[in-house]
C-alpha cells in the first residue's frame, strides 16, 4: 500500500498534469492507484475531465474512453465548484459521442434527449474541435430515433443533412473525411430504408472511411458494421423478387470472428449473434438443414443473452421465430410452429403495441404461424390486428410527402389479410383489412382536426392544449414529433377515446350507408396470379357478403393492358404545357381502347354485382335504382365503373347509381357531416387566363359562364368571359378561391364550379397536384388541406373540378389522395372529379346538364350526375329551355354518347 508521501505525490503530479504542466496518461493512472476513499479523489477526477475536453487529442479513441472512467469517479465524489455542470456536461457529451461511434447506444431517443441537454449547458454547444463530430453524431442518433419511430420525414431528409455537413466541411482536414463517412453512411441507412439494393453505397462508405485517419473514432465501428452488412448487402443484391445469394464463408468468419470479441457488451453480443443467424438462413431461403441448425444456435443465443430491457430484443425474436419456421417447413414439424407462436408473443408482449416498428410484422408471422398448427380458429384475426401499426405510422407523420412514404406498403399487406379473411369466410373482417390500407393519409387530415376533442373525451384537456397551442397557425405539420407520440400513445390506451387506428366497424358502416341513401359500399379487389378477384360487399341491410370474381385480372387481360397504356400516354400528353389537345381524340388510341375496356368491366366486376347482388337488396324506396358506393383497390381505380356496358349496349350507369370512396373512413367522416344543400349563391371560375402555361379552354368559358347565369346568378363569377375578357369580378386568381373557400360569411354560398386546368405530377419526390389559376397560380392539394383546418366552420356543400385528373390520387390509387378527395377531407360534403383529361366541349354540355337536376328539379348530386351521364346518352334527348344558344350548338358538333364524353367523372361523398 502506498504511504501518505506517495498518495500526496501522486495527487500532486495529478494536479500539475490537469493544468498543463505534465502527462495525462500517466495523471490518469496515478488517479487509479488513489485510494477509493480519498476526498480529494473527485476533484482530481474533475481536473481531469476538463483538461482531457480542452486537450487536442480529445478525439482520440484511447481518451475518449478515459472519459467515462472519469466520469464515474467525479460523479461519486462532485466537486463543489460553478465550472463542474458545464465540464461535466462536456465530458458526457464526448463520452456518449464516443458510445455511439463505437455502436454502443441501444436506445437512440434516450441517447439524443441526453446529448441535447448536455449541450443546453456547455456555453456555445461545447469545443468547436469536437463540433463536426457532435453534429454529425446528432444528425445520425435522430436518424436512428427516426427509424425506431417511422419518423419519414427525418429519414427523407438525412441524406441532405449530410450532404450540407460534408459541403460545410470540405476544407477542413479533420473535419472534411468525418463528413464524407457520416454522408455516406446516411445514404447507405437511406437505401436500406427505402428497400434498394444497399451494395453501391456499401461500397461509397468502404471508400470514405478508409479516408479517416487510423485513429477515427468510428473507424473501427464502420468496419465491423460492414462486416455485418456485407452478408445481407449480397444476398439482396437481386431485388424483393430476385434469387437470393448466400453470405459466403469468408463472410460468416468475420461476422463470428466479432461475436468472439471478449468487449462486447451483452446487447452487441445478442444483435452479432442474431445477424450471423440471418445470415446463416438467406432471407429464410436455405435448403441445408444443418446450416439451419446453426442458424437456430446463433438465434436462440441471441434471445438468451440480449439484456430484458434491449429495445432490439423483439427483432432478436422475430428472427427466432423465423428460423423456427423455416425448419418446420423443411422438417414437417408442427412442434416448430408451437414454439414459434410462443416466441412471437414474447415478442409482441414486447412491443408492447402498434407503435413499434416491428407490430405488423410480428402479427402477420403469428397468423402464418397460426395457420400451421391448430391452435386457434381464427388466425387471421392476429394479422388484422397488426395492421393498425400502419394508421399509427401514417398518424405520427409532420407532413403529406412523408404519411404518404409511410403508408405505401400499407395496401398490399391489407389486401393480404382480406385474402387470408376470406378464406375463412370471414367477410366482416375483410372488411376491416381493406380499409386498414386505404387512404390513410386522408384519414390524417381529417383525425388531426379531432385530435383536441379526442385528448378531452380522454381525460387529458393539459396535452389538449399543447396540441391546440403547436397547431394554433392551423397547420398540423408544426406538431413536433414527441407531441405525436405521446397523443398516439394516450388515445390508442384509452378506450373512451374511440378506435383511433381501427377501420370503422360494421355498424358504422351501415349507418352511413343509411344516411347516404345507398344499397352498399363494395371493395374491389384485383386478382393475383392464380387467386381470384373480389367483391366484398357491405350492406345497409344485411349480413356482410363476398363473391369471386375470376375474370378480374389487371395484368393479364389484353383490353385492360391496351386501356392502361393508352391512359398513360395521354396522361403524358397531358403533362405537357404545349400539348396539342386533338391528340387527346384519337379514336384508335384513348377512345377505342376506352371502348373496350367498358365491355371487361361488365364480364369482370360490374355484371356480377348489378345482376346477382344488388338486385337482391332490400332499397327503401323500390323506385329508386339500386344504388353502390366502390372503393376500388389499386390500379382498378382508374377503370371507369359507371361505364362498364352489358352484351346489348346498356351501361351500367343506366341501371344503378354508383359513386366511390377513397375508405369506409372517408365514407363515415362525409356521413357525419350535416347536409348542406346547394343555393343559387356560390362562385363560378370559368377559364382564368393560365399565363401561357396551358392551352385556352374556350368551351369551358362557355361551360361555367352559362352555369353561373342560368343557376347561381346570386353568386360571383371570376376568369374570362366566352368572349375571352376578363370578369369584372376578377381574373379566377388563387387569392380570390382562397379567399371563398375561407369565407365563412352567409353571402359567400355554398357551391364552387371550377372550369379551368388541373395539373398532377406523381414523380415520388416532387408528388403534387393542383388547380392552374390566372397568371399561372397553383392552388395545391396540400394547401387545400391547411386552407379547410384554418376554417372549420366553412361549411361547402358541393365542389365540381370540371379540370383534368382531379380524381387522380397523387401517391399510389391505395391512397386515394387528390384534389377532389383533399376537399372531402377538408368538410366539402359532395365532389365531381375526373379520371382523365375531359373533352372540353362534351364537358360543357354534361356540366350544364348536372347543375339544371341538381337546381333546377332539387335532386342530390349523386343522381343529378348519373342523370346527366344518361342524358348525353340519349339520342332523343331534350334540352331544357334555359341553354343558351352557343352551348346548344356544340350538341350538334359533338358525339355525346361516346363513353369519353360522359364517363370521365365521378361523385364522392353525399
Amino acid at each position: 500500500m502506498d504511504g501518505a508521501a506517495d498518495i500526496t505525490g501522486r495527487c500532486v503530479a495529478i494536479s500539475r498534469a490537469a493544468f498543463g504542466r505534465g502527462d495525462l496518461d500517466a495523471a490518469v493512472e496515478d488517479l487509479h492507484r488513489l485510494p477509493a476513499d480519498l476526498p480529494v479523489r473527485g476533484v482530481l477526477a474533475a481536473d481531469l475531465l476538463d483538461a482531457l475536453v480542452r486537450s487536442d487529442r480529445t478525439v482520440e479513441p484511447r481518451r475518449l474512453r478515459q472519459l467515462d472512467v472519469l466520469l464515474e469517479i467525479a460523479d461519486a465524489q462532485p466537486p463543489d465548484t460553478p465550472e463542474w455542470p458545464q465540464v461535466r456536461a462536456a465530458a458526457r457529451t464526448l463520452a456518449l459521442l464516443r458510445a455511439g461511434a463505437e455502436g454502443e447506444v441501444s436506445d437512440p431517443r434516450a441517447a439524443l434527449a441526453e446529448l441535447e441537454s448536455f449541450l443546453a449547458v456547455v456555453p456555445g454547444g461545447g469545443d468547436d474541435k469536437v463540433a463536426p463530430l457532435r453534429d454529425a453524431m446528432r444528425a445520425m442518433l435522430d436518424a436512428l430515433r427516426a427509424i425506431d419511430d417511422g419518423d419519414e420525414a427525418t429519414l427523407e431528409r438525412l441524406p441532405r443533412d449530410a450532404q450540407r455537413l460534408r459541403e460545410t466541411l470540405a476544407d477542413d482536414p479533420t473535419g472534411g473525411p468525418l463528413a464524407d463517412a457520416f454522408a455516406s453512411l446516411a445514404d447507405l441507412m437511406a437505401a436500406n430504408h427505402r428497400g434498394d439494393d444497399p451494395r453501391p453505397a456499401l461500397d461509397v462508405l468502404r471508400e470514405a472511411v478508409r479516408r479517416l485517419p487510423p485513429g477515427s473514432p468510428i473507424r473501427e465501428s464502420v468496419t465491423d458494421l460492414d462486416a455485418l452488412l456485407a452478408p445481407l448487402a449480397t444476398m439482396r443484391s437481386g431485388g424483393p423478387d430476385g434469387p437470393v445469394t448466400p453470405a459466403t464463408a469468408e463472410q460468416l468468419a468475420a461476422m463470428t470472428a466479432l461475436v468472439r470479441r471478449p468487449d462486447l457488451s451483452p446487447g452487441d453480443r445478442a444483435m452479432y449473434h442474431s445477424a450471423i443467424g440471418g445470415a446463416l438462413l438467406s432471407l429464410g431461403e436455405e435448403g441445408d438443414l444443418a446450416r439451419v441448425e446453426e442458424a437456430l444456435e446463433h438465434l436462440r443465443t441471441s434471445a438468451a443473452v440480449a439484456p430484458h430491457d434491449d429495445p432490439r430484443l423483439p427483432s432478436h425474436l422475430v428472427g427466432l421465430a423465423l428460423g423456427l419456421v423455416h425448419r418446420g417447413e423443411l422438417t414437417g414439424s408442427v412442434a416448430d410452429a408451437v414454439e414459434a407462436d410462443e416466441v412471437l408473443e414474447r415478442a409482441k408482449r414486447l412491443a408492447g403495441g402498434p407503435g413499434h416498428t416491428l407490430w405488423s410484422v410480428i402479427n402477420e408471422m403469428l397468423g402464418q404461424v397460426r395457420r400451421r398448427h391448430a391452435g386457434t380458429n381464427d388466425p387471421h384475426t392476429v394479422a388484422l390486428e397488426g395492421l393498425r401499426e400502419h394508421a399509427w405510422r401514417v398518424l405520427l407523420q409532420t407532413d403529406l410527402r412523408a404519411a404518404n412514404t409511410a403508408a405505401r406498403r400499407a395496401a398490399q399487406e391489407a389486401v393480404d389479410v382480406a385474402r387470408q379473411c376470406l378464406v375463412f369466410h370471414d367477410p366482416a373482417s375483410a372488411i376491416r383489412a381493406l380499409d386498414s390500407g386505404r387512404g390513410l393519409a386522408l384519414y390524417a387530415a381529417t383525425e388531426n382536426r379531432q385530435i383536441p376533442g379526442r385528448l378531452d373525451a380522454a381525460g387529458r384537456p393539459e396535452l389538449a392544449s399543447r396540441w391546440r397551442t403547436a397547431t394554433a397557425a392551423g397547420a398540423a405539420a408544426e406538431v413536433p414529433i414527441d407531441l405525436r407520440r405521446e397523443v398516439l400513445t394516450v388515445l390508442t390506451e384509452h378506450s373512451n377515446a374511440g378506435a383511433l387506428l381501427d377501420a370503422p366497424t360494421l355498424g358504422e358502416i351501415r349507418a352511413a350507408l343509411h344516411t347516404l341513401d345507398a344499397d352498399a359500399l363494395v371493395y374491389l379487389v384485383p386478382a393475383a396470379g392464380a387467386v381470384p378477384g373480389y367483391a366484398v360487399m357491405a350492406p345497409a341491410q344485411g349480413p356482410p357478403a363476398y363473391m369471386a370474381l375470376p375474370n378480374l385480372h389487371l395484368l393479364d387481360d389484353v383490353d385492360v393492358e391496351r386501356y392502361l397504356k393508352a391512359l398513360g400516354r395521354r396522361d403524358t400528353l397531358i403533362a405537357d404545357p404545349h400539348r396539342d389537345l386533338t391528340a387527346l381524340d384519337d379514336p384508335a388510341d384513348f377512345a377505342g381502347s376506352l371502348d373496350t375496356v367498358c365491355d371487361w368491366a361488365w364480364r369482370a366486376a360490374i355484371g356480377p354485382l348489378v345482376q346477382r347482388y344488388l338486385s337482391g337488396l332490400p332499397r327503401p324506396d323500390s323506385r329508386r335504382l339500386p344504388r353502390m358506393v366502390l372503393v376500388p383497390m389499386g390500379e382498378l381505380a382508374r377503370i371507369p365503373w359507371q361505364a362498364a356496358r352489358r352484351p346489348d349496349g346498356t351501361y351500367a350507369v343506366q341501371l344503378a347509381a354508383i359513386s366511390q370512396a377513397a375508405s369506409a373512413r372517408m365514407l363515415c367522416h362525409s356521413a357525419a357531416l350535416p347536409a348542406v344543400p346547394p343555393t343559387p349563391v356560390g362562385l363560378v371560375v370559368g377559364d382564368p387566363d393560365p399565363g401561357g402555361e396551358a392551352p385556352n379552354l374556350a368551351a369551358a368559358r362557355l361551360e361555367a359562364y352559362a352555369i353561373h347565369r342560368s343557376f347561381y346568378p346570386g353568386g360571383r363569377y371570376v376568369g374570362r368571359r366566352v368572349d375571352g375578357s376578363p370578369s369584372r369580378s376578377g381574373p379566377g386568381s388563387v387569392e380570390q378561391v382562397r379567399a371563398w373557400l375561407t369565407d365563412a360569411g352567409p353571402g359567400a354560398g355554398t357551391v364552387l364550379h371550377l372550369a379551368c386546368h388541373g395539373v398532377i405530377n406523381t414523380d415520388p419526390t416532387v408528388a403534387t397536384s393542383y388547380l392552374l389559376l390566372a397568371g399561372g397560380g397553383r392552388l395545391s392539394v396540400e394547401e387545400l388541406v391547411e386552407l379547410t383546418a384554418r376554417c372549420p366552420e366553412r361549411t361547402v356543400g358541393l365542389i365540381v373540378l370540371a379540370a383534368c385528373r382531379t380524381g387522380l390520387a397523387i401517391n399510389g390509387y391505395d391512397e386515394a389522395y387528390s384534389l377532389g378527395t383533399a376537399f372531402l377531407a377538408g368538410g366539402v360534403r359532395s365532389v365531381l372529379s375526373t379520371q382523365w383529361a375531359i373533352p372540353d366541349r362534351a364537358t360543357s354540355a354534361l356540366m350544364y346538364m348536372f347543375h339544371h337536376h341538381l337546381i333546377a328539379e332539387g335532386l342530390p348530386a349523386w343522381e343529378a350526375l348519373r342523370r346527366a351521364q344518361n342524358w348525353m346518352l340519349d339520342p332523343r334527348r331534350s334540352v331544357p329551355d334555359g341553354m343558351p344558344a352557343p352551348l346548344r350548338r356544340h350538341l350538334a358538333h359533338d358525339e355525346l354518347s361516346h363513353v369519353t364524353a360522359w364517363a370521365g367523372f365521378v361523385h364522392w361523398g353525399q
